[in-house]
């Protein structure tokens, strides 16, 4: 529904060990999507951020879900769950799992992540089909989809340059692909609750899947203070294009400096 984005493999431009978040964090976003001129309000995602038991160890515990309101089922229906668990306070993967129904297509992936032995084994299921199963070889710079996405509000946008392009690896289904973000400046962003806000602008490069074509489609606006919260994310799809919008959040570790008042 909407696409997401990471931290100590950037030398000198990841703040090591101080993640902009913190336990108790909740953001949520309004989904839209493109009809021709028309945006339509489809849906909403929530993001919640906490820490919770994993493997007899405190983790921290991610999960995002995207649905369509009831009034657009009739026409497409989203009910998306991505859900990580990751050591604590290192912000280490040792669990995600991506539960996607759209329409007709149902898909489960899910992954378990050993750093002991650098490994990940994965099972797949996609509808009817047999289930896939394999294992990858993890180096720590490989994050899952969700954890990325938090990741990247870890990153000092301030030092860079605009055009600047920045390497980040992330697992796609089977397999860790070296992807790359593009910095593109400083932007003023309005959303739809008037609110506007002062933001770091970065292009994401997309891999070709069933929903979104290869390329660098996606744009991100984060807020220019220290919390690096996305205010905006829209992306090019298959048919069409979503986007996401803040609406409220919850529990922010900093002040939201960037936030501008709107006459």
């Amino acid at each position: 529904m909407v696409g997401l984005l990471i931290l100590q493999s950037f030398q000198g431009v990841a703040q090591k060990n101080k993640l902009p978040f913190e336990p108790g964090e909740k953001i949520l976003y309004g989904a839209y999507f493109n009809w021709y001129f028309l945006w339509i309000n489809a849906g909403d995602v929530l993001f919640q951020c906490d820490t919770s038991p994993y493997r007899n160890q405190k983790a921290w515990h991610l999960k995002a879900q995207g649905k369509t309101h009831k009034s657009y089922d009739r026409f497409y229906t989203v009910r998306d769950t991505f859900e990580s668990f990751l050591s604590y306070p290192k912000f280490e993967p040792l669990w995600f799992r991506r539960v996607i129904n759209h329409g007709e297509d149902h898909s489960r992936h899910e992954y378990d992540f050993y750093p002991d032995k650098k490994i990940i084994d994965f099972r797949i299921n996609r509808g009817k089909e047999q289930p896939v199963t394999g294992r990858v070889p993890w180096s720590n710079d490989v994050h899952d989809l969700l954890s990325c996405a938090y990741s990247f509000r870890g990153l000092d946008f301030e030092r860079m340059k605009e055009g600047q392009k920045v390497t980040f690896e992330a697992l796609i289904d089977d397999t860790a692909e070296t992807l790359f973000f593009r910095y593109l400046g400083m932007e003023t962003i309005e959303t739809r609750n008037d609110r506007a806000f002062r933001c770091h602008k970065v292009s994401v490069w997309l891999v070709e899947g069933d929903f979104f074509p290869e390329g660098e489609y996606m744009k991100v606006w984060f807020t220019a203070d220290q919390n690096r919260l996305p205010v905006m994310v829209e992306t090019k799809i298959l048919v069409g294009s979503v986007k996401a919008v803040l609406l409220n959040e919850q529990r922010l570790k900093y002040p939201l400096t960037s936030e501008i008042k709107v006459k």
